[in-house]
């Protein structure tokens, strides 16, 4: 089964499953703008896969009542 989309977005893209995930999708071709608190990490990400591949976004999804103003955005 083909995936069809050409970007992704993955909250908690810095570590365990969702790092994982980024990798495995940026070596699949397809474009990652990775979510997380830890604007280092985030930085580490873009930096090791470049801007065509990766895009980062720093928001801490356990701030609920923020989460209309980040999926507005």
């Amino acid at each position: 089964m083909a995936f069809p989309y050409k970007h992704v977005l993955i909250i908690g893209a810095t570590a365990g499953i969702g790092a994982a995930m980024a990798d495995h999708f940026i070596a699949q071709g397809i474009k990652v703008t990775a979510v997380g608190r830890r604007a280092s990490r985030l930085e580490s990400f873009v930096s090791k896969n470049g801007p065509e591949k990766a895009s980062s976004i720093v928001f801490d999804i356990s701030k609920l009542s923020e989460i209309p103003a980040f999926a507005d955005k």
